[in-house]
């Protein structure tokens, strides 16, 4: 029995080893198979899905470039902001042996990023901070904030409390820094970093129009100077390779930190270099912007208009110094710019008088119209329903002043402002060709009536001209501005054509752009019609325009005597309720046309002359600030346009001067120089005499004695003093009108002469 049972034994033994054996090679086998496959049939695309969970490709965002003003000063820029999120959960404290600690009250101890003791005596620090930084909320709205989160059970605080979005981020670095603070300030949520960049405006809501506003629906997209040159200004985004650590930290897969495996294939890394964005440099002044935004919000209080704008453009070259477009904020009850409400470019009116001058310039291209023809203005208000839809009756129309009088000429059609003689002018001339829209077509010629596509991102329209050849009515009121609309862009357009002797320049925003070099690019002006007015028509109108203001026109109460102004009032009332579209267009100094501007206010309760009230006074403060215009250098005479022979020049005269620059004014003036030794440095003016021309003798300064310095320019004097070994000192400015010591008196080399500027 004991044999038989060992033999089972052995024999389930045997068994089982054979089993062990089997079921060992088995898996062996399919082991070794496996990994053969992973390794060798499948090696890289497990390798790929490896690289894959313990890599990441991320973007480092390219720095989108500034915005700067024509002066020199930042108008927006990138800037770093925060979310400040406060860690405030306090934990238990237990010491080695995992016993709780308690306190000398037996109060269990507890600790946590922010501790009791720093918390209660940095709050206040705390919430400083945020309110120089957030002015719109308190120091106590903070401070209640803060502690009734405190103030609940541990396990109710939040470990990531919202205090404030959009903080800076010198402030949020500022908190960091206060003592026992650091650790509770939470720098990312949801792996997130709490910093981003974000786009900065330095004069707030300043011409923010034009710069732009970020689209809310299209996320990445920009209105203004921002939409337009985006391109420009976004630069292009890097992408890097970062590789995870231990603990879930990421580095750069750069071979300078080391942690990039030496078995990756170069082309799998992904990266692509980051090139920050351009900077443009727009046309915008601040100093003149400031000047229409008050003016025209001043105006708006005043006469209760819904919006309004003001633009100042260079007559040289197109260039727009200054935009304004104020409309109603009813959110928060004040004149500002709005978001897409761009009333400069985007909002089309009926412009009234001001549109007469267009009509006019269109008019004038017929040579047989002559401005001293009599037009028989009579009535103030015209009875359309006749057969011929224009019957003449015996009224007779109240100008400006109160008197009446039967004609006017054109001239004085346009400088009182007389609807009835644009119309008899108009239906005079052409009635005979108004059904092949003769007028209309005349109009085009001259006016921009197409869209002037500035280099600004926002809504634009044409202008909508009514169909003359169907309506009398119509053909009538077109004569003095209705039946029209146009932009206000189109209208300053059109002006600053004709302060510009015709030449019709583009209307430009940016003036030009600055690579990452700092090489500056200029944007150069553009000629859109060189010939649709010519220049002896353009004269003819600026000098109508002139009388508009200073022959007791409309806009006589702009008359000013350090400059001239010249321009048209414009008033197109809205339905009969005593609401009008009031608006101003012209240009200064009218003598030498150096700027153009165009007032509008919407909507209100004034006239075109009280639009006009606006525009002095941003002429005013333009004079006042341009060097070339100020310190009485505009001439206050304007003679009366010659139709038929030019304007006499004066000849410039200098007292004392430098002949080398004084040839030169003169050669740049195309005008006769003369003078009797043309070798010397120095010149003086001597007067005419009844046998010789006026001319310039020369004059050398004496070695010793003082030269006499009078009528010259701070500049020409110091020069011919320090010529001579004596120091200067200035005071005033203007030219020299005293000199201590006087002119002949001995002095030693090296003394010291001041001379008094006036």
């Amino acid at each position: 029995m004991n044999d038989k049972k060992d033999n089972n034994n052995k024999r389930f033994t045997t068994i089982l080893l054979v089993l062990y054996l089997v079921l060992t090679i088995g898996v062996g086998t399919a082991i070794i198979a496996n990994i053969i496959s992973i390794q060798g049939v499948h090696g890289d695309d497990w390798r790929k899905r490896g690289e894959e969970r313990i890599t990441d490709v991320r973007t480092d965002p390219a720095r989108r470039g500034n915005i700067y003003s024509s002066d020199g000063k930042v108008l927006a820029t990138t800037v770093t902001e925060c979310d400040l999120y406060l860690d405030l959960y306090d934990t238990l404290m237990y010491d080695k042996q995992g016993n709780l600690m308690r306190n000398r009250k037996g109060v269990p101890q507890e600790t946590g990023p922010i501790v009791d003791s720093n918390f209660t005596k940095y709050l206040d620090t705390v919430c400083e901070i945020l309110h120089l930084a957030i002015p719109e909320h308190s120091v106590e709205y903070y401070r209640t904030l803060i502690v009734s989160e405190r103030q609940k059970p541990n396990a109710k605080r939040r470990r990531c409390m919202l205090v404030q979005r959009g903080l800076p981020y010198s402030a949020w670095d500022d908190i960091r820094r206060v003592p026992g603070w650091k650790n509770g300030v939470v720098k990312s949520v949801d792996y997130k970093p709490v910093e981003h960049q974000v786009r900065a405006f330095i004069y707030g809501n300043m011409a923010r129009n034009v710069i732009g506003f970020r689209n809310d629906l299209r996320d990445g997209t920009y209105t203004g100077l921002e939409g337009y040159y985006d391109s420009i200004l976004r630069g292009q985004d890097g992408t890097y390779l970062y590789r995870r650590l231990t603990m879930g930290m990421w580095l750069p897969d750069d071979p300078s930190l080391g942690t990039r495996r030496t078995d990756t294939p170069a082309d799998t890394v992904v990266t692509k270099v980051r090139v920050d964005g351009c900077d443009i440099v727009s046309t915008i002044d601040t100093r003149y912007q400031d000047i229409a935004e008050n003016s025209l919000r001043r105006a708006l209080h005043q006469y209760g208009g819904t919006s309004g704008c003001a633009i100042l453009m260079e007559v040289e070259t197109g260039y727009v110094l200054a935009c304004a477009n104020l409309s109603v904020d009813t959110s928060m009850h004040e004149y500002r710019e709005v978001r897409d409400r761009n009333v400069s470019v985007s909002d089309v009116y009926e412009p009234g008088s001001t549109f007469k001058t267009v009509v006019l310039t269109a008019m004038l291209s017929d040579p047989s119209i002559n401005l001293d023809t009599a037009m028989r203005v009579r009535a103030a208000e015209k009875d359309f329903g006749g057969k011929d839809g224009f019957i003449h009756d015996d009224h007779y129309v109240k100008d400006s002043e109160g008197r009446r009088r039967d004609t006017f000429s054109i001239r004085e059609v346009i400088e009182q402002s007389s609807n009835v003689g644009m119309s008899e002018l108009g239906w005079i001339y052409y009635r005979p060709n108004r059904r092949r829209d003769t007028l209309a077509m005349l109009v085009r010629n001259v006016f921009p009536t197409e869209k002037l596509h500035p280099d600004l991102r926002t809504p634009e329209y044409g202008t909508r001209i009514n169909d003359l050849k169907v309506s009398n009515r119509d053909f009538l009121t077109f004569c003095f501005g209705h039946s029209t609309t146009v932009t206000p862009l189109q209208l300053i357009t059109f002006y600053n054509a004709l302060a510009g002797n015709g030449r019709m320049m583009k209307p430009l925003f940016c003036r030009a752009l600055i690579d990452k070099d700092g090489r500056r690019t200029e944007i150069r002006p553009v000629v859109m019609e060189q010939d649709g007015i010519s220049p002896q028509t353009a004269k003819k109108v600026c000098d109508m325009l002139y009388g508009v203001v200073n022959n007791g026109g409309t806009g006589k109460a702009l008359k000013s005597d350090i400059y001239g102004i010249a321009g048209k009032t414009g008033t197109a009332e809205i339905k009969g309720r005593g609401i009008n579209n009031s608006s101003f267009a012209g240009f200064f100094p009218a003598e030498n046309p150096k700027y153009s501007c165009v007032v509008l206010l919407e909507r209100c309760h004034a006239y075109g002359w009280q639009a006009g009230l606006v525009f002095k006074d941003i002429a005013d403060c333009v004079v006042a600030i341009d060097k070339d215009l100020s310190e009485g250098k505009v001439k206050t005479v304007r003679p009366r346009l010659q139709e038929d022979s030019a304007m006499a020049m004066t000849r410039p005269k200098l007292t004392r001067a430098n002949q080398k620059e004084l040839m030169d004014l003169y050669h740049r003036l195309k005008m006769p120089y003369l003078s009797t030794d043309s070798a010397s440095a120095w010149v003086s003016f001597r007067e005419a005499t009844d046998s010789t021309e006026a001319r310039y003798i020369p004059f050398a300064p004496t070695a010793g004695i003082v030269p006499n310095c009078f009528g010259m320019t701070a500049k020409d004097a110091v020069a011919i003093l320090h010529s001579v070994g004596y120091r200067v000192r200035v005071k005033g400015y203007g030219k020299v009108c005293a000199q201590n010591p006087r002119p002949g008196q001995a002095a030693k080399t090296g003394a010291t002469i001041e001379v008094t500027l006036k």
